[in-house]
């Protein structure tokens, strides 16, 4: 497949066939998101890649959970959706969904991922980008600190990357999957669900053999540094024929040319 059609082919799949995904390729899939560059090379992923059916769902609970908390919370402090309830809204960049919309939003954009044969959960390492620790000895302040880790965000950058090439490999062995950062709100669950639950290595951010009271320092918890945390998930399988993707920009209104 050449790459501008496999590029043009890749759609977010949401509904599949009842076909498993053999083992065998997604061992191809993960070799595709090994080779992916990242930041300092640091290969800052880690692929956690369940095909049992009871996990999956159990994941979907705690997705569900956090969701109705979080519907509930709004209700309890008023908040319906409207533009009035904008200034209640900490940090808030446009208006809150509604309760009963946030939990619609769930169940037709997020939980279809237990009908996947296959549900990858990405997980990251935190990542302090070149200069970082330079800026904080020059005297830097927390927000240009928090300027320079967090909104270019070196690290996710790299995760980027790695499911890319994931995804696009799956579309070139015939088959698709849909990236989600949809149940991210669920992330803490999701994690302790991958320890308890699986075979997965490392540390998660929450790093109890460090002091609690150690300062925050440009927005970065020293308790978190070199932890592991949840990025995304990734359902796969084998698409359903007739799956739509929404329109694009125009090339005009993405690209500046300096010539």
């Amino acid at each position: 497949m050449e790459f501008s059609e496999l590029i043009t082919k890749r759609q977010s799949i949401r509904k599949y066939k009842e076909a498993d995904v053999p083992d065998d390729a997604l061992l191809e899939m993960l070799g595709a998101a090994r080779i992916a560059p990242s930041g300092k090379n640091m290969q800052n992923w880690h692929f956690v890649v369940i095909k049992r059916k009871d996990l999956i769902d159990k994941i979907a609970d705690a997705v569900l959970k956090c969701n109705e908390e979080i519907s509930s919370g709004m209700e309890a402090r008023g908040v319906d959706g409207t533009e009035a309830d904008k200034a209640n809204i900490p940090q808030g960049a446009g208006v809150a969904q509604a309760p009963d919309r946030f939990r619609k939003f769930v169940r037709n954009f997020t939980l279809f991922f237990t009908n996947a044969p296959v549900l990858v959960v990405v997980m990251g390492q935190t990542y302090l980008p070149t200069g970082y620790r330079e800026m904080e000895a020059a005297g830097a302040d927390d927000d240009a600190l928090r300027r320079h880790a967090h909104l270019a965000s070196p690290g996710m950058q790299s995760l980027g990357a790695a499911v890319e090439h994931l995804m696009l490999k799956a579309v070139e062995m015939g088959y698709g999957g849909c990236w989600l950062t949809s149940a991210n709100y669920a992330a803490k669950a999701i994690e302790e669900i991958v320890v308890n639950e699986t075979d997965f290595p490392y540390a998660l951010l929450r790093n109890e053999e460090k002091s609690s009271n150690e300062p925050v320092i440009g927005g970065i918890d020293p308790t978190y540094e070199n932890g592991w945390f949840m990025a995304s998930l990734i359902s796969l399988g084998v698409p359903e024929d007739g799956a739509k993707s929404p329109g694009r920009k125009p090339l005009e209104k993405i690209m500046t040319l300096v010539k």
